[in-house]
């Protein structure tokens, strides 16, 4: 339901008219009233008036909010697709990586070091050259089959190109954007600087030209 027929339906409600009383006293048809309502069309000019004088509305105020919520719709679309929230992208990269160490980086470490003790005082062998040949793996696997990797396709997410719109899903290219997401998660700033960006990208984002959309 539109802002406006949410509000005067909600107006409506608090004040105990029905759709019948609304009609009479606003002296708009009931049929109108209903459609409003319904979501099936929105008032405008001296119908708007009518109903927000019996219900006490401010219509600047609603106005105002209406333009706010489209604006802000507006700027969350990219090439007709909804850019994927801060919130998603976290619980999705969350979820992949659990998947991983759960099937490969802890059996990896495993067999890899000798004892738990060596792991805890540094003797990690997951680095930059793990890290770099997994993501170009992962990549070149998932990107052609999902258009991004293991939590897009949980999530239903996708990624395409910021340049024109078209679906990231070669496998080069997909193995790029994979190392470096790979390559940078060692570090905390690239990865974290979503929660500053307006388009919802991390520094791998910006670098490979991509965005994280809704499919």
């Amino acid at each position: 339901m539109s802002i406006i027929g949410k509000t005067i339906s909600e107006t409506r409600k608090s004040k105990g008219l029905t759709q019948e009383e609304l009609a009479e006293l606003s002296k708009v048809n009931l049929r109108t009233i209903q459609r409003i309502e319904n979501d099936e069309s929105e008032p405008r000019g001296k119908t708007l008036i009518l109903i927000c004088e019996v219900l006490d509305i401010d219509i600047e105020d609603l106005l105002n909010t209406k333009k706010q919520i489209e604006d802000n719709i507006n700027s969350n679309l990219v090439y007709g697709f909804i850019l994927a929230s801060k919130g998603k992208r976290f619980l999705a990269n969350l979820l992949e990586n659990f998947i991983y160490a759960l099937t490969i980086f802890i059996p990896y470490i495993v067999y890899k070091t000798p004892s738990f003790k060596e792991f805890i005082n540094g003797e990690n062998p997951i680095g930059f050259e793990f890290a770099a040949i997994f993501g170009l793996i992962v990549g070149a696997i998932f990107y052609p089959m999902f258009t991004g990797n293991l939590g897009h396709r949980i999530f239903r997410l996708k990624v395409i190109s910021s340049e024109n719109g078209n679906d990231y899903n070669k496998a080069t290219e997909g193995a790029i954007r994979e190392l470096l997401k790979g390559v940078l998660g060692l570090f905390i700033i690239p990865i974290i600087w979503i929660l500053w960006d307006d388009k919802n990208q991390n520094l791998y984002d910006k670098l490979t030209k991509t965005y994280v959309v809704e499919k």
